[in-house]
């Protein structure tokens, strides 16, 4: 093995050598290609140059991965190296891979027997690599028989197979027959994308094909586009026979690109980054929750269509490219074009939305102090910013973002983005609570005796007391002394706090593993269709009792219960026909639930009190006795069990 310190002893003294040598840089697709660009470039023939390897090169297989050889050409009395012993030592580097590493596989030495219609043979030879056995003379020998050569100069075979430069030497004649030139069949692809060439073994007498040979031959077959010319030139150095070769492809067409809206604002969803303050409570100032843009600036460029590029089959047939489709920018509210439809514009400033491909801006409604009997109700398209608190039976209705930097009082919220209540959501008492929508998340410090429902998530920092939660991914209690006591709360993914329940066992209902409101949903039909069920009930038993007097009166039977049979008959169709909705809707949903693959996680980071009741799926566990350690509650074959704990992740991620 040679050491990287021999390796670069030996290039300083080739650098030196260098100094005072005429030599050039040559390559070629073989090393006797080479040899002949060298002996232009140096004024000197052929039989006096010298050369060193640089790149061996890659023939590939079937010419596919060519790469050209690259050498230094130089007078033969004018070596590179004095001492023969260390390029000995180094000859191993010759043998180089596409990516320039040197090769460590063994391979033995090759050989080829060219036979021309000129009735002259050509052998060449190739050396092994690394532990390879060379090419037996034998072996070459054995060969020229095989092809029937009538005289060879056995001399110059051996000379050929101990020099092995890869290079064509004439070792001899022979009695050229055409009868038994190697024969050539071709298939085509039935898209007529690609052809194949199987070539059958040279007879006696008979001669290698040339690239001319194969042309031809395609040419005859109609086959005139996508011939691969370096594949043909490798088969025609070194042919391989009995083997079938795509040796041309037709061009396929490329079609155009669409055109396509780049947006100049953030449409997806965005990360928010929880930060938790000294007190435990969450840092809302850092959550950036809306999107705002100023007048005139852009907000989207319309990227125009590609044209297609055609292509052709390998007869030549051009084959047709679609060109790409145009679109136009999607305009919503307070949003124009400019630039001969290329560029959108913000025509206020507000808050930016990308909602069913159309962009718009919504304008931010800002409330200096409290929603109170000084405003009325909120109903603002955009987003809601407001100052103060929002006080108890007021409403506030955006379909944007809505932040509170007060609290929350027996208020109702609905927004078609976040929530934001910086200090916190108190629904007082009574039957009557406040009562929270959000499509997106909810956010707020605390919430106590409220109903709140999100399409995302639901953060607080304090905790959640006697209130009813639900989300379709996480309710999470971040705050060092959050907490869920009471109430209701429900999530599809995960409920986490750091204590569940209280120590005085107040019932608390956890559930997760569904989407909570559709399984809402699901019971309000229920509910119907058994409502239903009952009048149907009650009707077919006065339609039975109706037909019996019929029956038996006949003719007699009173004309205002000939009415009534018909009425309670239509009513009965009627609710036949509202069961079959419901049933439908029924079904609808319980197939959406048993479709989630939701499984669902329960969290405590301190504590689980008795008197809580876990729900994950179909499962149910009473907390009977305290849980003084951090746990998670998962569901396994069907039975609630615990595991390692799993803490909140400090990234989420708003959903639209």
């Amino acid at each position: 093995m040679v050491s990287n310190e021999q390796i670069r002893e030996f290039m300083l003294r080739q650098i030196e050598l260098d100094k005072e040598r005429t030599s050039v840089h040559v390559t070629g697709k073989n090393v006797e290609d080479a040899l002949l660009q060298g002996s232009i470039e140096l004024g000197i023939p052929m039989r006096k140059l010298e050369y060193e390897v640089l790149d061996k090169g890659k023939r590939g297989v079937f010419g596919v991965g060519h790469k050209d050889c690259t050498l230094i050409v130089y007078e033969a009395e004018k070596a590179f190296v004095d001492d023969s012993s260390d390029m000995d030592d180094l000859d191993h580097l010759v043998d180089i891979d596409e990516g320039g590493e040197v090769i460590h596989d063994d391979r033995n030495g090759e050989f080829s027997l060219r036979l021309s219609r000129d009735g002259y043979a050509y052998l060449k030879v190739r050396k092994p690599y690394g532990s390879g056995e060379p090419v037996a003379s034998e072996e070459v020998e054995a060969e020229i028989f095989n092809r029937a050569l009538t005289s060879y100069d056995m001399k110059t075979v051996e000379e050929v197979v101990s020099r092995a430069d890869d290079m064509y030497v004439k070792v001899g004649e022979f009695s050229y027959n055409p009868v038994n030139d190697p024969l050539m069949s071709i298939e085509v692809d039935d898209e007529e994308m690609t052809a194949s060439i199987y070539v059958s073994e040279p007879g006696p007498g008979g001669a290698n094909l040339t690239v001319d040979d194969i042309k031809g031959f395609l040419k005859n077959n109609r086959v005139i586009a996508g011939i691969d010319e370096e594949l043909l030139q490798a088969f025609e150095e070194n042919p391989l026979y009995r083997q079938s070769y795509v040796v041309a492809r037709g061009i396929e067409p490329v079609n155009g690109q669409d055109g396509y809206i780049k947006y100049l604002f953030e449409t997806d969803p965005h990360k928010v980054k929880l930060k938790i303050k000294d007190d435990g409570k969450v840092d809302f100032k850092e959550l950036n929750l809306i999107q705002n843009v100023i007048k005139g600036q852009p907000l989207a460029k319309k990227i125009p269509p590609e044209l297609g590029k055609n292509g052709k089959n390998i007869y030549g047939t051009p084959i047709k490219a679609r060109d790409g489709k145009d679109i136009q920018i999607g305009l919503g509210k307070n949003v124009t074009i400019a630039q001969n439809g290329e560029i959108a514009v913000a025509e206020e400033s507000g808050q930016v939305l990308l909602s069913k491909g159309k962009i718009s801006v919504e304008t931010v409604m800002v409330v200096s102090g409290d929603v109170n009997t000084s405003t009325g109700n909120i109903n603002a398209l955009g987003t809601v910013v407001i100052k103060g608190n929002v006080e108890d039976g007021f409403e506030v209705t955006a379909q944007g973002t809505i932040e509170v930097l007060g609290f929350v009082g027996k208020s109702k919220l609905t927004s078609g983005g976040d929530i934001v209540v910086k200090q916190g959501i108190n629904g007082g008492e009574g039957d009557e609570s406040g009562m929270i929508k959000a499509q997106k998340s909810v956010w707020a410090s605390f919430i106590t005796n409220a109903t709140v429902e999100s399409g995302s998530n639901v953060i607080v920092s304090d905790g959640i007391v006697n209130s009813k939660v639900d989300a379709n991914a996480k309710i999470l209690c971040q705050g060092k002394r959050a907490k869920i006591v009471g109430g209701h709360v429900r999530a599809a993914e995960e409920v986490n706090a750091a204590v569940l329940g209280s120590p005085h066992g107040a019932e608390t209902l956890i559930e997760v593993g569904y989407d909570p409101k559709t399984k809402e949903e699901l019971e309000h039909f229920e509910a119907e269709q058994k409502t239903i069920e009952e009048k149907l009930d009650e009707l077919s038993r006065n339609i039975q009792g109706l037909l019996k007097q019929k029956k038996i009166m006949k003719d007699k039977f009173p004309s205002q219960k000939v009415q009534a049979l018909m009425n309670q008959k239509k009513m009965m169709n009627k609710l036949s026909l509202e069961k079959n909705k419901v049933t439908a809707e029924i079904e609808r949903r319980l197939d959406y639930l048993e479709s989630l693959k939701v499984s669902g996680k329960i969290s405590a980071a301190k504590t689980v009190h008795p008197g809580v009741k876990i729900f994950i799926k179909d499962a149910a566990l009473d907390i009977t006795n305290p849980y003084d350690s951090a746990v998670t509650f998962v569901v396994e074959n069907g039975f609630i069990t615990t595991t390692a704990y799993e803490e909140i992740a400090e990234e989420l991620i708003r959903r639209d």
